[in-house]
């Protein structure tokens, strides 16, 4: 130990004493122990040190709760440490103690506004300026509050989400036309913005806030002087920039935009960079956009750009170098494996590549690495809907409007679930929300049509159909929705005549072939209806819709066994499709063949050991054979070959549940089932006839309810809620249940009775 040190520890140690008596004296008076405490937490605060800087402001807080400074720092440095939650509280805390400080009324007022707490903003911001009516910031806050916005950053940044969840849908640049006052004073807004750039007229953000506002309000002229003008006191200015290249790309001038994204880029770091070459790639300028990718890639002094390995991944699958892509993609992934944007990216890919079950596996992985992402979990509501799983897909859909309130991509896809739900008001408003949020959007626009045609709104249905057959006169969809609306007219010759005018524009439209085949058979034209879905086979043999609709037609025509054969292939090609299943089973029962077919279902199974559908057909013969436990056998057969067998699951779920037997293995398929196929009555029906045989009656009449809600003519589900209620003691609702099974099926033997044992 050199000489100094030792000296120096020697007055440690000697004036140990009288250190401790100073510190005694110092925690005997509060007022000094909070100065120091506060002195201690700005000088971590200064060091970036914020996690010891918390703990010291606490203390301070701890000594004196009113010490409105020490919560400003607190608010500040919780802020740095990633904890929003806390700073909000720890913000509006020190407003309130320190009521003539301007500053700690403009921070509390920003993180009201962040919160979209509008009016407590604009009361916070309305302090401030009365003792400083010049503060550009506040006059800014002002604005946004009046007129119900974000900052301009998470503006602008909803408007990108909104296009990454569907770039094809320019409407979705609109999106800033939310703009539009979701809760203010347009004219106060206005006044406030105006105000902010005449009392500063230097300020970028201040002119950068007006242009937005007056863009959204559909000023666009104004908005882009304005734009123009915050770019000439600051040329390089990243905000600024960045909001002009939206502006140009929303208002369909992408090739003006350039010069603001490379500018962008110039002046920014990796992240604008990015921007410019997702700026060529939107333009499949895709030779420029690699020449910015790759020098990110191979950045020295670090691993490169995630970012732009995941684009230059992305590239090579849109040039068909499959196995290229996938390799780059699975090196990144291995290297960051919650990385959101990459797991999005490996989710399409399998999705398109008809690997659902793996791509929903990873959508549900970005969603929960980054839960913040709109795109993300818009992703993951598409695959559950392609999959049918329509309540998650809803869930999904929700929130990402949670997120990102102007999507108006999920807006649109719950309006199409509440309509397949029945609930024609619910598809209405999600529509009208929609067609606000991205006006030139035609899809939203004919979203509305429909909910208002199934709500039975003629009047304004008939009012938007008028304005999109003027826009869009040869739009097959406009066409297509047209036809259905002459239908609700009563109009079959005007309806024919749309439907055929939307197969010339798009042969492939599934609405208006469907259309003109319902046509045909309302007016009894069956060998019409069957010429049309027999020249569709022809070409498509594969297509569950053209199926399902030929054998209906088969049916009416009463061709038992054509309706049988295309039945027969729709399971094979769609072995989930549970309609296939119903009507190709009430088939051999109105025609007395079930042996015959079981017989040909047995020889196909013995042919093909990997046959799950064949064996379910098999099982779902002998169950109505009452040959129960050969059935059970069946149905153990298919599973064994595909676990996730939707009808083998459900109907050994019900074997099991009415037999009372073996009823937790009874759950875990009706789960199962459930799972794949949320939104079928069915399969609801028998989940909740597993909760009834295992006394779990609460569980299964909230299962028998969600059955009747999607399917209120089937007597079996009024049955089943009857006996649920029954087993709760509520026999009113019990014997209305029973006497509603009834009406719809009057000899129904099993309803009868239990209204008997119930007394009538």
């Amino acid at each position: 130990m050199n000489m100094r040190k030792h000296i120096n520890m020697q007055k440690i140690v000697l004036g140990g004493v009288a250190a401790l008596a100073l510190f005694a004296a110092a925690c005997s008076d509060p007022q000094a122990e909070k100065q120091r405490a506060f002195e201690n937490g700005n000088r971590y605060f200064d060091e970036k040190k914020y996690g010891e800087a918390i703990v010291e402001y606490r203390n301070a807080i701890r000594a004196d709760a009113r010490f409105g400074e020490a919560r400003k720092k607190l608010a500040e440095a919780y802020g740095y440490a990633g904890n929003p939650r806390a700073a909000f509280a720890e913000q509006i805390r020190a407003a309130d103690l320190l009521p003539e400080d301007v500053d700690a009324q403009i921070r509390a007022a920003t993180y009201l506004l962040l919160a979209r707490q509008f009016e407590d903003a604009k009361t916070r911001v309305q302090r401030a300026l009365a003792r400083d009516p010049k503060n550009t910031q506040g006059l800014l806050i002002l604005g946004n509050a009046l007129a119900g916005l974000r900052d301009l950053d998470g503006a602008i940044a909803q408007v990108e989400q909104a296009i990454a969840i569907d770039p094809t849908n320019a409407g979705s640049y609109s999106s800033l036309a939310g703009f539009k006052l979701a809760d203010g004073d347009r004219d106060q807004a206005r006044t406030a913005y105006e105000k902010a750039v005449e009392v500063d007229p230097k300020s970028v953000p201040a002119r950068v806030a007006l242009a937005t506002f007056q863009w959204g309000t559909g000023d666009s002229a104004a908005a882009e002087e304005s734009f123009k003008a915050a770019l000439a006191i600051d040329p390089k200015h990243l905000l600024a920039n960045r909001a002009l290249a939206s502006y140009y790309t929303g208002t369909g001038r992408p090739k003006d935009a350039e010069t603001y994204v490379r500018t962008l880029a110039e002046a920014g770091g990796e992240a604008e960079k990015l921007v410019l070459a997702d700026y060529y790639l939107a333009q499949n300028r895709r030779d420029d956009a690699t020449r910015v990718l790759e020098p990110l890639v191979r950045s020295e002094g670090g691993p490169g750009s995630s970012g732009a390995e995941l684009r230059l991944a992305q590239l090579a699958y849109v040039d068909k170098r499959t196995a290229d892509a996938h390799t780059a993609l699975d090196r990144l992934l291995a290297r960051e494996p919650r990385n959101a944007s990459a797991l999005m990216t490996k989710a399409r890919w399998l999705y398109a590549e008809g690997n659902t079950a793996e791509a929903l596996r990873r959508s549900s992985e970005a969603a929960a690495a980054d839960p913040e992402s709109a795109p993300a979990h818009y992703l993951h509501g598409a695959i559950r809907l392609a999959l049918r799983q329509y309540e998650e897909a809803a869930d999904a859909f929700t929130e990402t409007l949670r997120l990102n309130p102007r999507a108006a991509s999920a807006q649109l896809q719950l309006s199409r679930l509440t309509l397949l739900q029945g609930d024609a008001a619910g598809a209405v408003q999600f529509a009208q929300e929609a067609a606000k949020n991205a006006p030139g959007n035609p899809i939203a626009r004919m979203s509305l049509a429909r909910g208002l045609l199934a709500q039975g709104q003629m009047a304004r249905a008939e009012l938007e159909m008028a304005a999109l057959l003027k826009e869009y006169p040869n739009a097959a969809p406009v066409r297509s929705l047209n036809g259905a609306f002459k239908v609700t007219r009563k109009d079959l010759s005007g309806a024919r005549g749309e439907y055929e005018r939307a197969l010339q524009l798009d042969p492939n439209s599934g609405e208006a072939f469907a259309g003109l085949v319902m046509l045909d058979m309302l007016e009894k034209n069956i060998s019409a209806a069957r010429g049309r879905v027999e020249s569709r086979l022809a070409t498509q043999p594969d297509r569950p819709d053209a199926l399902s609709l030929a054998a209906r037609v088969y049916v009416s025509g009463r061709d038992y066994a054509k309706a049988e054969q295309v039945l027969s292939h729709l399971i094979e090609v769609d072995p989930a499709n549970m309609n296939g299943y119903t009507m190709l089973g009430q088939i051999y029962l109105a025609q007395g063949k079930l042996d015959a077919a079981k017989a040909e279902f047995d020889k196909r199974a013995a042919a093909n050991p990997k046959d799950a559908t064949s064996r379910v057909v098999v099982g779902m013969i002998l169950a109505m054979q009452n040959k129960v436990q050969e059935a059970k056998q069946k149905y153990d057969e298919a599973l064994a070959i595909e676990p996730r067998s939707l009808i083998a699951a459900n109907n050994l779920a019900y074997i099991y549940a009415d037999a009372k037997e073996d009823l937790d293995r009874a759950l875990t398929l009706a789960q199962r089932a459930v799972e794949q196929a949320p939104d079928n009555p069915e399969i609801r029906d028998t989940l909740g006839w597993v909760y009834y045989q295992k006394q779990l009656p609460e569980l299964a009449l909230r299962a028998f309810e969600e059955s009747l809600a999607k399917n209120p003519a089937n007597p079996i589900f009024h049955y089943h809620l009857g006996l649920a209620l029954a087993k709760q003691g509520n026999l009113v609702r019990a014997r209305r249940s029973y006497q509603e099974a009834l009406k719809l099926k009057p000899d129904y033997a099993d309803a009868q009775q239990a209204l008997k044992a119930i007394g009538r």
